[in-house]
């Protein structure tokens, strides 16, 4: 079989990993170009990887060895990157989440189904292991009906300044909390049917002035009848905070907690966790095997297991959440039929 040539585009610290990722750890798979609007990013990481370097978008899509592009840039430039890649006969990976707005995100869903190229959106919890395996006792019924989601998640600090802004990055309900939505849909296995916010920007005074939030409650219901809660905040001084909790008529399962199972100090004043200082450490593995899915999904011509339509639903919900918080009231989720 012949290897899927990939080139990522967009440089940053996730785009770094999907390179590093695919020059060495895939099956079937080669990363053959990167790409970024620095010269000295593109040309640099071209020559660590010891492959074709691009700043001009275009000019790396009629490359024919290209097959497929990862899309790591900023979100407000994901929707004409899908497209574009589309047309050019690309499939496409693009990180989460796969656009800024409802009408975007359509957009990209479209183009790719028009051109008959594979759409893959990067919700890499869903390969976790300790999430797959959550998913998997859910489904063989160890907690019997799913009633109750319950999630935390708690980054170490701000985003870069333009994650901030909500009109580029889709603010703290998509460029934070879409992993979480998308893994209530997830492990519910239903769709997220209203939501009612509670928040504010309480803790950092740029984010206030850019219009965002950093410490947010939502509440929500499944169409299943199921509900969750869920709270996002922007500063965890001990490091990455991530825990996930199912409840059924039958059990509960857990998904992490606060401390790194790998380390632990006991003295005289108690027991002390290190912590997980940041996402790269919990989710590394789960990363290889997202790019892996989108490769073999590709070659097999099969649905990515995560699809276009799974990313718009996240944008719906966090559509939903700024209007439930800027109304002050439970809202219900309007969803578009692509």
């Amino acid at each position: 079989m012949k290897p899927l040539g990939i080139a990522v585009v967009g440089l940053g610290r996730i785009g770094k990993v999907h390179a590093e990722i695919i020059a060495m750890r895939l099956s079937n798979a080669r990363l053959v170009a990167v790409a970024d609007v620095i010269e000295s990013l593109a040309r640099s990481t071209g020559e660590q990887f010891k492959v074709k370097w691009y700043t001009d978008y275009d000019k790396l899509l009629r490359d024919e060895e290209v097959d497929a592009v990862f899309i790591t840039t900023p979100t407000y430039l994901h929707k004409e990157m899908i497209v574009r890649a589309a047309e050019a006969g690309k499939h496409v990976f693009t990180e989460k989440p796969i656009t800024v707005t409802r009408e975007e995100a359509v957009e990209a869903v479209k183009a790719a189904r028009k051109a008959g190229v594979k759409l893959m959106v990067g919700y890499m919890r869903r390969f976790d292991d300790a999430y797959s395996e959550a998913k998997r006792r859910i489904e063989q019924g160890a907690i019997g009906k799913p009633l109750v989601f319950v999630n935390v998640a708690r980054d170490p600090g701000p985003p870069p300044g333009w994650a901030q802004d909500p009109k580029l990055s889709g603010g703290i309900f998509l460029d934070m909390l879409s992993h979480d939505f998308d893994m209530a849909r997830f492990l519910i296995s239903s769709e997220v049917k209203s939501v009612y916010v509670l928040g504010g920007a309480m803790l950092y005074e740029e984010i206030r002035q850019k219009g965002d939030l950093d410490v947010v409650t939502v509440n929500f219901e499944f169409e299943s009848g199921a509900v969750g809660m869920l709270h996002g905040s922007r500063k965890s001084v001990f490091g990455y905070d991530l825990r996930t909790e199912v409840m059924g008529t039958e059990g509960t399962v857990y998904v992490g907690s606060h401390h790194d199972p790998n380390l632990a100090l006991g003295t005289r004043e108690g027991l002390t966790f290190k912590g997980v200082q940041w996402f790269w450490g919990r989710f590394y593995e789960a990363y290889v095997k997202e790019d892996q899915a989108f490769v073999d999904a590709v070659l097999g011509d099969k649905e990515p297991p995560i699809t276009g339509v799974d990313g718009l639903r996240v944008v719906e919900i966090a559509e939903a959440c700024w209007r439930s918080w800027r109304e002050k009231r439970p809202v219900t989720v309007e969803r578009t039929a692509v």
